[in-house]
C-alpha cells in the first residue's frame, strides 16, 4: 500500500491510499481532524494517523486507525504516542509512563497486547521503501548538455544507477531522471516541467517500482524498474 498526505487550500489534511502494484485507488481524499493530523503508518488494512497538538514540540499525541476498505474508523486513542510498527503490532508510548518503556497495540482493535517493554526486545518490520537523497557525487557519464541547478539525487538498485537532477530552462526548471546500466544510459525522462523552484524530494522506490509525486502532490507517476 502507498499512502499519500496532501493539503487543500485551507491547509486541511487529506489522505489517499493506492495499491501500488495495480494503481487501484482504495481511499480517496479522506479527511480527518484538524490540520495537525498527519500520516503515521500504513498496513494492508489500516491507515494510521497521529496528531501534533503542539507542532513546535514535534511530539505526537493520539492515534487513529482508519479501515481502508470500509472507510470507517476502527479505533481512536488519544493518550498515546506512536513509535513504530513491529512484527506483532503497533508500538506506542504512554504520555504518562515516565520511563523509556513502550507498549504494543493490536492493529484490529487498538487493545493492548504487550505492556511496558523495551524497544530492543521487539522485532520490527523492514521498510521496503527507499528514497533518493542528494549527493555530492557525479555520474560516470554525461547525462545532459543543459546547465544543472542544485545537487544530483542518487540511488542504486541492483546493477542500475538512478540519477535525478534539475535542468535550468529559460524560465524555471525541469526535473529529469536518467538510469545508467553497464556504463550506458538505458532510460531518460522528464519527471516534472515548468518548475518555479527546485524540488527537495525527487523519487522513491518500493520493490521494483519507482514513484514520483508531482503537481503539488496531485499526481503520481510510477515506473517499473
Amino acid at each position: 500500500m502507498l499512502a499519500i498526505e496532501w493539503r487543500n487550500k485551507n491547509g486541511e489534511p487529506k489522505f489517499t491510499v493506492i495499491h501500488y502494484p495495480t494503481g487501484n485507488l482504495l481511499l480517496d481524499a479522506f479527511g480527518y481532524g484538524d490540520r495537525w493530523w498527519t500520516l503515521a503508518a500504513i498496513t494492508s488494512e489500516h491507515l494510521l494517523l497521529h496528531h501534533f497538538p503542539q507542532p513546535e514540540n514535534a511530539q505526537t499525541k493520539g492515534l487513529v486507525a482508519i479501515h481502508i476498505n470500509t472507510k470507517e474508523i476502527s479505533w481512536e486513542l488519544f493518550n498515546l504516542q506512536f513509535e513504530a510498527m513491529s512484527a506483532i503490532g503497533i508500538v506506542v508510548k504512554s504520555l504518562f509512563a515516565g520511563n523509556d518503556k513502550v507498549s504494543v497495540l493490536d492493529e484490529q482493535t487498538g487493545d493492548m497486547l504487550i505492556q511496558q517493554t523495551y524497544l530492543d526486545d521487539l522485532v520490527f518490520e523492514e521498510r521496503n521503501i527507499r528514497s533518493a537523497f542528494p549527493t555530492t557525487d557525479t555520474p560516470s557519464l554525461s547525462l545532459t548538455d543543459q546547465k544543472i541547478a542544485g545537487p544530483y539525487f542518487y540511488m542504486e538498485q541492483g546493477s542500475r544507477e538512478f540519477w535525478a537532477y534539475h535542468e535550468e530552462k529559460e524560465k524555471g526548471f525541469q526535473l529529469m531522471l536518467s538510469v545508467i546500466e553497464e556504463n550506458q544510459i538505458i532510460f531518460r525522462t522528464c519527471l516534472a516541467d515548468n518548475l518555479e523552484y527546485l524540488l527537495p524530494e525527487t523519487f522513491f522506490i518500493i520493490n521494483q517500482q519507482l514513484f514520483f509525486i508531482g503537481d503539488n502532490k496531485q499526481e503520481i507517476v510510477s515506473y517499473f524498474v
